[in-house]
């Protein structure tokens, strides 16, 4: 009968096997040390015993070290044996620390393979314009995604909320547009606050952020993205970042052109900010 795991199952699974191979890796190594250097020896309770130990010994001898048990019928007899055992105790401390926060990085939280441009782009198309921001994922897809998108200003050292929106996007596979139609009548105050911000008015802040959940497991994943009036960038459409087969699945993926765009002519970029 077959077992059926879950993804987070099989991650787990999978980072402890390679943890107990690397754990396993570090016994025998350290066991291995003692056994060819003669340093340890059983400890004599009731007359002096000078015994060569097997490697089995020298196995159970390491282990018991790592772990910092110290039960006493083993111990080194020479001053390499001493500095082995203080090698192996000061490493398994660091061992175990790091398993933990692998563990949590690896297992427990989904790698950070969301991001955006760097830039954030006011395009021209269907005659109008739109502020743009392209999300890009490389890891599992993300459903039930909302994003919030906000501006504000800074005035007398107090923030000034100037625009805000939040809204449900659609599921983000591998490519999502953040768009605001900015001849939208709800969106004109955005509109405004860009443009005084191109002349210099003000210093505009924005702010993306985006929550969904794990197509997979159902973690919950967010990203968040500041920019400021400084990252506006004029353009029309995005470089295509795939193409498609003859199934309609993406192919030949070129993350290079993710921040690529046309270029805006001078005279609608005139236009944008005289309108």
């Amino acid at each position: 009968m077959r077992m059926n795991f879950s993804i987070k199952t099989r991650e787990f699974l999978r980072f402890c096997f390679l943890a107990f191979c690397c754990y396993a890796l570090f016994i025998l190594f350290f066991a291995y040390w003692y056994y060819v250097t003669d340093s340890i020896s059983l400890t004599p309770y009731t007359k002096p015993v000078v015994e060569k130990l097997d490697f089995g010994q020298s196995i159970y001898f390491s282990i018991v070290s790592f772990h910092t048990i110290g039960f006493g019928d083993i111990h080194p007899i020479t001053n390499l044996g001493r500095t082995i055992v203080m090698i192996q105790s000061a490493i398994s401390i660091f061992f175990t620390a790091m398993f933990s926060g692998l563990l949590v990085y690896y297992v427990i939280k989904r790698p950070n393979d969301i991001f955006s441009t760097k830039k954030l782009y006011i395009r021209h198309r269907n005659e109008s314009f739109w502020l743009s921001i392209r999300l890009g994922n490389k890891g599992r897809s993300i459903i039930d995604l909302d994003g919030r998108f906000e501006a504000w200003t800074i005035e007398e050292n107090s923030r000034v909320r100037t625009f805000q929106c939040q809204r449900d996007l659609p599921d983000l596979e591998r490519i999502l547009y953040y768009d605001i139609n900015l001849s939208e009548p709800e969106n004109r105050k955005l509109k405004t606050a860009l443009v005084e911000a191109r002349k210099g008015k003000h210093r505009l802040h924005m702010k993306l952020s985006v929550i969904g959940n794990d197509i997979k497991t159902g973690e919950q994943v967010a990203f968040a993205k500041y920019y400021d009036s400084s990252d506006l960038v004029f353009g029309k459409m995005f470089l295509n970042v795939y193409s498609w087969d003859a199934n309609g699945h993406r192919k030949n993926f070129q993350w290079k052109n993710f921040e690529r765009i046309e270029p805006m002519e001078p005279e609608i970029i005139k236009w944008f900010e005289e309108i």
